[in-house]
């Protein structure tokens, strides 16, 4: 039996106090098709009732003070899932609804309706893979159950299969919230301004996402220093070690085999050398290179071309070649050859790539991930609260990425396929 994401508070090491606010789940009952369920009508004052008071059972209420006593809505309810689960006739809309109800009979502590509701979303699945709404509704369930990791594996699906004419607000309100109990409140400031687009009503989602987001997000100070122990965290995902920099809005995933060393942040800049495996050559001699990212806010009037002359104008035989680096196209980007460098394995051979980046809209969220609800092993059953662990903002206004390869004629293939795949599949710029 899996507890309630909510019951679980008893649990948790931590939760900001302000994201109670913001968990209060949408109706996604209001996007199954009724007119589609066999005996619908037969069944009306239930289903009146289910649509006119899901405020009451969409979330786990920790202290029921409802005019409507909590058992006779868990009786109603109940007598719509089992009459609907009488019919043999039943099509995905009636799946979808079974697995509301029993979604929300399991907010009300039934907790055997919590796999009734996981077993319903899948049978909708299974006689429409290319509807959304039975992934988001799992993925809603998830999310509320403390399931993080799982709600966002339904969710990815519901956003691939998401019609991109699809009006639905509930579905943008839920991913929010669902964002906010991971711990991704970019994402969830971004899933709230979707939902306000469709429905002005729902402009006070972002409202009560506000307050949440300086918790989990701070402004360097101006002028500051920084250790790299401030700025850069890291963490492994399958064989790869994945180094965020939040303040300069930039993840790069390498080989667990690498070598690196990550900079602090001084006098508006921040940068990460990164040695990769030792390359081989035609005469087997073991031969290393090393690729340099610095990031540096642009000064008042500097520009990209500028910025990249200045340090590299002593090379007059650059070539202007194409890339795609961190999701973008547009960038600078040279070949350098260098004789008079390495002479010994075939001469200085380098590559320079520079892109220059606004901030973004919702900073942080193409760095966020998905979070799973921490917990202590405590059955006390007390209520007990965290603060989320701080990073640095994406630093405001205009920032510069340079990235270089340095690298010689004997194993410049090897090095620059290396280059081109860390840049074009494992780098993430803001």
């Amino acid at each position: 039996m899996v507890p309630h994401f909510f019951k679980r508070l008893k649990n948790i090491v931590a939760v900001l106090s302000a994201m109670a606010a913001a968990t209060n789940a949408f109706a996604n009952v209001n996007a199954i098709d009724f007119s589609k369920i066999p005996d619908a009508a037969k069944l009306a004052p239930q289903i009146t009732f289910l649509k006119t008071n899901y405020r009451l059972y969409n979330h786990w209420v920790h202290d029921w003070q409802y005019d409507i006593p909590k058992e006779k809505t868990v009786n109603t309810l109940t007598s719509l899932y089992q009459a609907l689960e009488k019919n043999t006739a039943k099509n995905e809309e009636t799946y979808l609804l079974l697995g509301d109800i029993a979604h929300y009979l399991y907010n009300m502590e039934i907790e055997e309706y919590y796999q009734k509701a996981l077993d319903n979303y899948k049978q909708a699945q299974l006689l429409a893979a290319g509807d959304y709404r039975a992934y988001w509704f799992m993925g809603n369930h998830y999310s509320l159950s403390a399931r993080q990791l799982d709600g966002f594996d339904a969710y990815a699906t519901a956003l691939k299969l998401l019609p991109a004419d699809a009006k639905s607000p509930e579905f943008w309100a839920d991913y929010s919230v669902a964002c906010t109990n991971a711990g991704m409140v970019s994402t969830a400031r971004y899933a709230a301004s979707r939902a306000a687009k469709i429905d002005d009503g729902m402009q006070h989602l972002d409202e009560q996402l506000l307050p949440i987001a300086p918790a989990y997000y701070k402004a360097a100070p101006p002028d500051t220093t920084l250790q790299a122990k401030d700025i850069w965290t890291t963490y492994t995902n399958s064989s790869k070690v994945v180094l965020d920099n939040w303040l300069m809005g930039i993840k790069v995933a390498i080989d667990s085999s690498w070598s690196l060393k990550a900079g602090g942040y001084d006098h508006h800049l921040s940068y990460l050398v990164l040695n990769p495996t030792l390359a081989t050559d035609a005469k087997g001699k073991k031969i290393g290179y090393t690729m340099l990212f610095m990031m540096k806010h642009a000064e008042p009037g500097e520009t990209l071309q500028g910025y990249l002359d200045k340090l590299t104008s002593k090379y007059t035989n650059r070539k202007p070649v194409s890339f795609t680096a961190g999701g973008f196209s547009s960038m600078l980007a040279y070949e350098i050859n260098d004789p008079a460098s390495y002479r010994d394995i075939g001469g200085g051979h380098f590559y320079e790539v520079a892109i220059e980046r606004d901030a973004p809209e919702f900073p942080g969220m193409k760095l966020e991930k998905p979070a799973e609800t921490p917990t202590n092993g405590d059955n006390s059953g007390q209520v007990n609260y965290y603060r989320a662990e701080q990073k640095y903002a994406r630093a405001k206004g205009k920032i510069f990425y340079l990235i270089l390869l340095d690298t010689c004629g004997n194993i410049f293939d090897q090095s620059v396929k290396t280059f081109r795949d860390l840049l074009g599949n494992n780098l993430i710029i803001e």
